[in-house]
């Protein structure tokens, strides 16, 4: 995408115009966020886009951003993944993009990361790391450079299911705990929304998107005890079906642990 072409998808105007059906508004500050994506996404040489909305409608409240889908009322993401490990271990990623680590991740997708972190601001998911990295920190330092539990992002689950099925797999089910070789006890993740550094948005240029060991450039990372172990976990072959199986895997806010929206 031309410069000229981001300022036309993503002027004030055109935005209006083209959400205008969405029960959703982008404030000056999502506005900005999404500017600085874009631009960061042409630094790292995202593909261009011809003349046709960034964000287009195919649904009543459906949308769809590069490959991935989204619902503006159910506040549900669906993106195109792919089974890239279903055994053994240590695994640090469930979810990495096709040119990340992918020696490290049970699954992988060619989504463009900065597409999914669009989908999430429209959807008005809130981001942040908040207290997630304090136990990479010595205790002394944690008082004085340490986040705090309210500034969490917002807290997600997801979902994998099969294109050859409708049913539907939580992903703590696919992962092994190595200290009682047991599935995963239920964990949580947040959503961080991994960082800027140098006008570029690092989980494009690292391809981190779902972190199990805690990842400060990946844009989902687990809170759950064990997220600071890299060589805790493993893939469970008893529920991931075969290596290249494709699938849809689902983001969606974690109703059960959601905390008050930040204004």
């Amino acid at each position: 995408m031309t410069e000229s072409a981001i300022e036309r998808d993503f002027s004030p105007d055109s935005s209006q115009r083209m959400l205008s059906s969405m029960p959703l508004r982008l404030t000056m500050v999502t506005f900005a966020i999404l500017t600085l994506c874009l631009q960061s996404g042409l630094s790292q040489g995202a593909p261009e886009q011809e003349d046709r909305p960034l964000v287009t409608k195919i649904g009543d409240n459906r949308y769809r951003i590069g490959e991935i889908e989204f619902d503006a009322k159910e506040r549900r993401v669906h993106l195109p993944v792919t089974v890239n490990m279903r055994e053994g271990g240590p695994i640090e990623y469930f979810l990495v993009h096709e040119a990340g680590k992918v020696h490290e991740s049970i699954l992988v997708t060619s989504v463009s990361p900065l597409h999914l972190q669009i989908a999430l601001k429209l959807l008005k998911f809130r981001s942040g790391n908040g207290d997630a990295f304090n136990r990479l920190l010595p205790p002394d330092l944690i008082e004085e450079e340490g986040g705090k539990l309210e500034d969490r992002g917002a807290p997600v689950k997801f979902s994998f299911s099969p294109e050859t099925s409708d049913s539907e797999t939580g992903i703590t089910e696919m992962m092994i705990d190595g200290e009682n070789s047991l599935p995963m006890d239920h964990g949580d993740w947040i959503y961080s929304g991994s960082s800027i550094d140098g006008g570029s948005f690092m989980a494009e240029v690292e391809g981190s998107i779902i972190a199990i060991y805690l990842d400060p450039m990946a844009m989902f990372n687990m809170t759950r005890d064990g997220a600071d172990l890299d060589e805790r976990w493993g893939a469970n072959s008893q529920t991931i079906p075969e290596i290249g199986t494709r699938g849809i895997l689902t983001v969606r806010i974690d109703e059960e642990h959601e905390t008050s929206e930040q204004p």
